[in-house]
């Protein structure tokens, strides 16, 4: 019994005759996706219907917890709980056979439309116990994406989760595995402020599933304590970044993050989520506690009866790209035991861009000799069969220059950073500055018709991520890495600069102090080179991607946003520290007894004092903080502007900057007849005043440099002037 779509047989002999569960409508519209639209449409379809669901079952993102696997191409594979066929296109791929178990008949279809022409896949619908007692097979792989947390539904037992997964190892062959990504528990995104996956509620898991049943998600140890009762079954343990739903990085214990390179955060497309702390930073201590593991938002777990060999301990996917880019980069280990580096493409348009790599490779070991640089060896693995086209590259063991920039950073060692960074700048300039630079079409096609100044030097060869990420540093040498973007055609050796400059700077939060150093403008970049080249980069980036829209920039159209705690907690200080105190000197100068405080409101603070009687002069006190204070009005008996004297530094004519601990503002003439003083002072984002000052400080000190400049060159002048009239008036007097 069942039905066939396409190549794909729909097998519902155990089928109940009806869904037992159903996302409702959405349903309907992602089978009618699957039906009338090919894969390579569903990008497209995605970024117009900007929908969490459809986004969520029809992004190619959610391949890659499986696309990486070290298959042969002969495996027997069963995934349990398809679904919408989310991986199963991965799977056909790469395996002989998949067979999937689904209980829905509305999922089964949605499936089989979107892979119809396969013709080594097919779906069991109908309840897992009852189509596992009838299974004959054994399989290589059998995968539990996302499904093991839902154990309780699969599997009427005392222990279910250590149930399923003693029944799931009877149809695997002797060195078979089991593939299972799942939430951890105690992943950083939830004490960040993410609500749980399965129940949208904050701190469910967290807090060991006080309110909720029938799903749950295990931290490492719990896990251990199942595969312990399962029948002592080894794990080799992954940690899939952001999370396995859409991974864009697969780590393992062999090679765990770097510091600095867990920064990004963009998880609630789903719902709407509290932000408590940067997550980035957290990372980098947790890395440095040896505590990462713990903590890591997904697991994922290859399974078996002996322990698993790691023979790919990294994968990293750059197929957010078009399709002639799309490629991963995997860390593998050899049977010698020794590691290597593989780029792979990810689709057949990708594979001339990883076989130009060992062309690329060739062209800048001769570029970056003059300055002692090496480049990453890489040996052409490819032959006329695409399916097995790669480059291999060499295993470095150093640390990149990005984290010695930040070692040193955190040590407040900032004259030093500077001085690394400045030292990697000339280098650029020495190995970029060897002719004028003249637009070619090639580069006007990839980086814009862009307005750029006369003058510009560059290299016929330019390898524009010559980035501090992708800087190996050894103790005898320094590597360049991961060099795909490098260009045959001339490019400005100043954009090389600012992209150096641009992606440090830029690509974490935690180096913002650095900013006030102007390293663009020590480099010899100004404001308007900055929107030049901020300018190529945008079309740059338009270039990788072509037509395809990548999911972070739908994060704003379909994420419902995120609620900033640590801001609302610091608008709350604000309220709670920030008052304005009026002092009135009535013959006994300024006292406490003699004053009064007015609270700030939503960052502004509203008064009309009624002067008390004798009063010679006032003073206004905005608050113990460091702020911008906007003054609106400041007039007496509404009418009249008061006059005053203040230690703040004016940003403009009605705004302050109070660096100090004591701000003042005081009145020291009060007309006669007076008899109020109306005020209404805002007080301003620091960041953004003390941003301000600092600049207008800075300026302040540039033009007084300029002055003492020129007012030394006037009295050397003056000096020489001086000097020859007394040597003329000498020579008279000798004269006569």
């Amino acid at each position: 019994m069942g039905e066939k779509i396409g190549k794909v047989f729909l097998d519902d002999t155990l089928y109940p005759g009806q869904d037992l569960y159903s996302d409702g409508a959405i349903e309907d519209e992602l089978l009618e996706i699957a039906r009338d639209y090919h894969p390579e449409e569903f990008n497209r379809v995605i970024r117009e219907r900007k929908s969490w669901p459809i986004l969520y079952h029809f992004s190619h993102i959610r391949e890659n917890i499986l696309s990486w696997l070290p298959f042969t191409g002969e495996e027997k594979v069963l995934e349990i709980g398809s679904g919408c066929g989310a991986v199963t296109g991965a799977l056909c791929r790469k395996a002989k056979e998949v067979t999937c178990i689904e209980l829905s008949m509305k999922r089964s279809r949605i499936n089989a439309y979107r892979h119809r022409d396969q013709d080594n896949l097919k779906i069991l619908v109908g309840n897992f116990q009852e189509i596992e007692k009838n299974l004959t097979e054994k399989y290589d792989y059998i995968t539990l994406i996302g499904v093991f947390e839902y154990g309780e539904a699969y599997i009427q037992s005392q222990d279910p989760y250590v149930d399923f997964l003693k029944i799931i190892s009877r149809h695997l062959k002797p060195d078979g595995k089991i593939v299972l990504a799942i939430e951890n528990r105690l992943g950083l995104k939830y004490w960040a402020g993410c609500t749980e996956d399965h129940f949208g509620t904050l701190f469910e898991g967290l807090e060991g599933y006080p309110r909720t049943s029938g799903v749950k998600t295990f931290t490492q140890k719990e896990f251990r304590g199942i595969l312990q009762k399962a029948g002592d079954l080894k794990a080799a343990w992954y940690y899939p970044f952001p999370d396995y739903k859409f991974p864009m990085t697969v780590y393992s214990d062999e090679h765990l993050p770097a510091r600095g390179e867990l920064n990004r955060t963009e998880y609630n497309f789903d719902r709407f989520r509290l932000q408590l702390f940067q997550e980035s930073p957290v990372y980098d201590t947790l890395l440095e506690n040896d505590l990462y593991p713990q903590f890591a938002n997904s697991f994922l777990l290859l399974i078996g009866k002996e322990q698993p060999e790691l023979k790919t301990v990294y994968a990293k996917f750059s197929n957010e790209r078009d399709r002639r880019f799309a490629i991963c980069t995997e860390i593998t280990r050899d049977e010698q035991g020794s590691l290597g580096v593989k780029k792979l493409p990810e689709t057949k348009e990708a594979t001339e861009h990883i076989r130009r790599l060992s062309r690329i490779c060739t062209e800048l070991k001769k570029l970056y000799q003059s300055a002692g640089i090496q480049v990453n060896e890489c040996r052409d693995n490819s032959n006329t069969d695409d399916s097995k086209c790669a480059s291999e590259l060499e295993f470095l063991n150093g640390i990149t220059l990005e984290d010695k920039l930040d070692t040193l950073l955190k040590e407040g060692r900032t004259d030093t950073v500077e001085e690394l960074l400045f030292t990697y700048i000339e280098k650029v300039k020495q190995i970029h500055e060897k002719e004028s630079f003249q637009k070619t079409p090639e580069f006007i096609q990839v980086f814009g018709d862009v307005d750029l100044k006369e003058g510009l030097k560059c290299a016929p060869v330019s390898n524009i991520d010559f980035l501090p990420a992708n800087i190996i540093l050894e103790e005898e040498k320094t590597t360049v890495i991961d060099y795909e973007w490098t260009f045959f055609f001339p490019i400005p050796s100043q954009f090389l600069v600012y992209r150096l400059i641009h992606y440090y700077l830029e690509s974490d939060g935690k180096r913002e102090s650095l900013k006030d150093l102007d390293f663009y403008g020590k480099a010899g970049i100004t404001e308007k080179d900055c929107r030049v080249y901020g300018e190529m980069e945008k079309n740059f980036q338009r270039y990788i991607l072509g037509s395809h829209t990548a999911m972070l920039s739908l994060y704003d159209r379909i994420s419902p946003g995120k609620a900033d705690a640590v801001q609302f907690y610091e608008e709350k200080k604000l309220e709670a520290l920030q008052n304005l105190q009026i002092f009135w000197d009535a013959g006994k100068d300024f006292c406490e007894a003699d004053s009064g405080k007015y609270p700030v409101r939503n960052h502004r603070v509203q008064v009309e004092l009624k002067l008390p009687a004798n009063t010679a002069k006032l003073r206004l006190d905005p608050g113990e903080l460091r702020s911008g204070v906007k003054i609106h009005k400041l007039l007496w008996d509404n009418k009249v502007p008061a006059a005053f004297a203040t230690e703040g530094f004016r940003l403009e004519e009605d705004t302050l900057y109070f660096g100090g601990e004591d701000p003042q503002i005081i009145i020291t003439e009060i007309p006669e007849g007076i008899s109020s003083l109306m005020i209404d002072l805002e007080f301003l984002d620091e960041k953004k005043t003390g941003q301000k000052f600092w600049n207008a400080y800075r300026e302040q000190e540039r033009q007084k440099g300029q002055l003492m400049e020129e007012l030394k060159r006037k009295e050397k002048l003056v000096r020489t002037v001086e000097s020859s009239k007394m040597w003329k008036a000498y020579r008279h007097v000798k004269k006569i």
